[in-house]
């Protein structure tokens, strides 16, 4: 969660700076929020996903192949 608190920021810098901004700026704000959540979100899944392969491969035992 420690590598998470930098990005966190930023993104609550940049929900302010889409509440106080004007109308022709609110959308370019709104999509580099939503360009940062969604980056944010496929790496901190991608983590996941590896954490549990790793997880899987040691806690599995070797299965022998079959012809």
């Amino acid at each position: 969660m420690t590598r998470e608190w930098p990005f966190l920021a930023l993104e609550v810098v940049l929900l302010g700076v889409l509440l106080q901004s004007n109308a022709p700026e609110v959308w370019f704000w709104f999509i580099a929020l939503l360009v940062l959540l969604t980056w944010r979100s496929l790496a901190l899944r991608s983590r996941l996903e590896q954490r549990r392969l790793r997880a899987e491969g040691t806690s599995a035992p070797e299965q022998p192949d079959q012809p």
